[in-house]
């Protein structure tokens, strides 16, 4: 059966309800649509005018609707502008349960049909009780359960596993009679909080609530809700699940025009400009008060939220004239939920777990090593959690615990025997990282002498690259490469690169090329995009090198060596499964960068070396394991996760 949100809301229209939950608490007017998606239907469904009752009733009744029911066109549209996506049933379960297996400290209880039983200390009012909060709730599926957001099919209420959910599963197993039923159905509405940028998906949120304390109500006891209740729990969830810019912490839209906000949303409030709107406030129903969301857990008597969960939004709007790339942004929900609960639970991406990505640097730091922050599962494809989106890098569900020392997470892999690999190599004695003889692929570049001699190549070349040894650089500059050596007198290298999709040298004059450290030595070229990322591949075969020869940026080098048998080790090192196993702890996407050595420890790659070069890559593999000390587990791990290369 398919949920009828449409049905639900003119039906709640009907009994004069509709209009008491689109109402805001902080403007005292009504929430706003928060989107240009209904921008086509008039004037009054610009993304800054309040939602009225007479916008999604009679003739356009047809505008709120479900994201399941959302025209194919228009959600492919709207999850690209706003990096929306959707969670499904099982992985708000999965998280919940998290939540609720610390809270226990056993196996999440509430996947077992028997009645739940609390630990010592630990009431069921406590329970029900503890504030949690979903942020960028969408349509509320971390609260309550009532359907499939993908599908809109209506989840039986047994099998429910939102927040409410559960609150009320425990009320059924413990209450005593409809009276105090009510009494602690309402106390779990109080203590179940949700923002949500987007006016539609609030308004779904709101009525998801609220029908979900219909059914609850009746399943139990066999009766709709009276007048009194129906005000009472309105009341409630219009305070709880409010609209806000989880970035500002105002209503969308809301920060003033023609100045730079200064300060950051939990600065000081004299630290920050003034602005036109004030920030949200949320209501403390213990204290019977509201404060601003700002100043949650912020010490003294001041609310705060036991756990924060849920999908926060991934990217900006793409942003200036690079449309392939949008800014990250979920690192700033993080952040800002840090500072409003001690508990945090949320999914997102995780490229920066391994130091990539486009994520401060700083801030990838800062989070590896938070002793407090732990990752509950990790996934690389992410295809497997949110269908039909690749999302580069994988997805991980984060846990922190601001009370709880986990050990910093410090370099991050998804594999356990590879942590311990990792540690083994990194404490070796003698370790030096490869990184340091891998040479960045930018390192070739023009000079001023080509300029001067052929002033025309700057109108050839893309505005702010005019130095850059360019992937296309052949068929930009064509008059300055050659397929033969020039019999000029000048001096000649010779430049690798692609064209026509296929490998080639051309030459170029030596003094029209910037001096690079290993141009006139022996090294390897490995092209920069190499693979997809996913651990133990098999990489695109490097090439040897001998001196004079430099490459476009479509390669990056390795080694600057006297000798040609020393490139030879280096490459038989690169196919060895031992080394490619270390590259992929930070190699997660098809970049590959010298950065991405880091954990690849260097080798004496002379004769003189504790290798023995002149053997099979396999046999070399096996010099490596015992080198390192590896355990027939990690030596094993590693043969079976990491692929052969010819």
């Amino acid at each position: 059966m398919i949920v009828g949100i449409q049905d639900e809301i003119l039906r709640l229209h009907a009994m004069g309800r509709l209009n008491d939950l689109l109402a805001d608490k902080t403007t005292r007017g009504n929430i706003i649509w928060a989107t240009d998606a209904y921008r086509a239907r008039g004037d009054v469904y610009r993304r800054d005018d309040e939602m009225l009752p007479s916008l999604m009733t009679g003739a356009q009744s047809d505008v709120i609707k479900t994201r399941a029911r959302k025209a194919m066109e228009e959600q492919s549209a709207r999850t690209r502008k706003h990096a929306e996506v959707f969670t499904s049933p099982g992985i708000c379960k999965r998280m919940v349960g998290a939540a609720d297996a610390a809270y226990f400290d056993r196996d999440d209880p509430f996947l077992e049909p028997a009645r739940v039983v609390f630990p010592k200390r630990r009431k069921w009012q406590h329970y029900v009780d503890a504030r949690r909060l979903e942020i960028t709730c969408g349509e509320a599926p971390y609260l309550v359960q009532r359907y499939d957001v993908s599908t809109g099919e209506i989840i039986p209420l047994e099998e429910r596993h939102g927040i409410i959910d559960r609150k009320l599963r425990i009320l059924n197993e413990n209450t005593g009679g409809e009276d105090e039923w009510m009494k602690w159905a309402l106390r779990a509405f109080q203590a179940t909080y949700g923002y949500e940028f987007q006016g539609d998906n609030l308004l779904i949120a709101r009525v998801n609530l609220l029908m979900t304390f219909e059914e609850y109500l009746y399943a139990r006891w066999k009766r709709k809700p009276h007048e009194r209740e129906y005000r009472v729990f309105i009341k409630t969830i219009v305070w709880n699940l409010w609209q806000m810019d989880g970035l500002t912490g105002m209503i969308p839209y809301a920060e003033p025009t023609g100045y730079a906000v200064q300060g950051g949303l939990f600065e000081p409030a004299d630290t920050a400009c003034r602005n036109l709107q004030p920030y949200c406030r949320v209501y403390d129903w213990r204290r019977v008060n509201s404060l601003e969301y700002r100043r949650a857990n912020t010490g003294g008597r001041n609310m705060k939220f036991d756990v924060v969960i849920g999908n926060p939004p991934y990217q900006d709007e793409t942003l200036g004239e690079n449309k392939g790339f949008a800014p990250p942004i979920y690192h700033e929900f993080m952040d800002a939920s840090y500072e409003v609960a001690n508990v945090v639970e949320l999914i997102h991406p995780a490229r920066f777990l391994f130091n990539a990505g486009s994520t401060p640097k700083a801030w990838n730091q800062k989070i590896l090593n938070d002793a407090h922050f732990k990752i509950l599962h990790y996934e690389a494809d992410a295809s497997k959690i949110f269908p039909n989106t690749d999302i580069k890098g994988g997805v991980a569900i984060s846990y922190r615990d601001r009370s709880r020392d986990f050990g910093a997470i410090e370099v991050f892999t998804k594999y356990g025997e590879l942590n311990d690999i990792l540690h083994k190599v990194m404490n070796a004695a003698d370790f030096k990282s490869m990184s340091d003889i891998v040479v960045t692929r930018t390192a070739y570049r023009l000079t001023d002498a080509m300029h001067k001699d052929h002033p025309e190549a700057i109108r050839q070349l893309s505005k702010g690259h005019a130095y850059d040894m360019s992937t296309n650089i052949f068929d930009r500059l064509p008059q300055i490469f050659f397929e033969e050596e020039p019999t000029d007198g000048k001096s000649y290298i010779r430049i690798l690169g692609r064209e026509n999709n296929e490998r080639v040298y051309k030459y170029l004059r030596r003094d029209y090329v910037s001096k690079v450290k290993n141009l006139d030595k022996y090294k390897v070229f490995i092209p920069k995009a190499n693979g997809t990322g996913r651990f133990g591949e098999v990489l695109t075969s490097p090439i040897t090198a001998e001196p004079g020869i430099g490459a476009t940026e479509t390669f990056l080098s390795i080694g600057m060596f006297d000798m040609e048998t020393e490139i030879k080790a280096v490459i038989k090192y690169i196919k060895s499964k031992f080394a490619r196993s270390l590259l992929g702890v930070l190699k997660t996407t098809q970049d590959l960068t010298p950065e991405k050595w880091k954990y690849v420890p260097l080798q004496d790659f002379t004769s003189a070396s504790d290798i023995d070069w002149s053997v099979s890559v396999a046999e070399i593999d096996k010099q490596l394991y015992a080198k390192y000390g590896l355990t027939e587990e990690e030596t094993l791990f590693i043969e079976s996760h990491v692929k052969e290369m010819a």
